[in-house]
């Protein structure tokens, strides 16, 4: 990839070297070669309104970072339609003894605690957990769309998992 002279990413190298990565994974997604190229197309525009990296590193990890939110936008977009609301009783009712109030806020405290421990990753370490856990994508296919060695993402991914579960074991009172 062709970077300037201080380091910064070659937007269209890197358009132009992140697109086909792109491409794929939407279609993984959809289905549909057309709406992955929409998709793919909706993304670029996106980050490149906001291409302000200072490596080609973090600009990978944003770039990626707008797709699956991209994605995930659709996915609420499009289960949204057609969905009709019905209200029942007795179903209402059992919801409050399914989700106690104290648990709730047990579970909203390890999110936050989780949301934390993914912010204090690196971009590269966290892009590739999330890419991987989240997604559900193939090693092989991270490596190829942040242009990194497979042993690299293994390597990435090893250490998100370790930092999540060092936050667990913290949680559970173990040193």
């Amino acid at each position: 990839m062709n970077a300037k002279a201080d380091n910064r990413p070659d937007n269209p190298g890197l358009v132009a070297q992140m697109r086909p990565a792109l491409v794929r994974y939407f279609k993984r997604k959809t289905g549909n070669a057309v709406e992955a190229e929409d998709l793919t197309q909706d993304v670029l525009v996106r980050v490149l309104a906001h291409a302000n990296w200072k490596t080609p590193s973090e600009a990978k990890g944003y770039i990626f970072r707008t797709a699956i939110n991209r994605w995930h936008d659709r996915y609420r977009r499009n289960g949204a339609h057609g969905t009709s609301v019905a209200w029942n009783e007795e179903e209402i009712g059992e919801l409050g003894t399914q989700n106690p109030p104290e648990r709730v806020v047990i579970v909203m405290e390890e999110l936050g605690q989780i949301a934390r421990a993914l912010e204090e990753m690196n971009v590269r370490t966290r892009t590739v957990l999330m890419l991987i856990r989240l997604e559900q994508m193939k090693a092989a296919t991270v490596a190829d769309m942040l242009g990194i060695s497979l042993s690299a993402v293994n390597k990435h991914l090893a250490k998100g998992i370790a930092r999540l579960a060092e936050l667990r074991r913290r949680e559970d009172g173990e040193s």
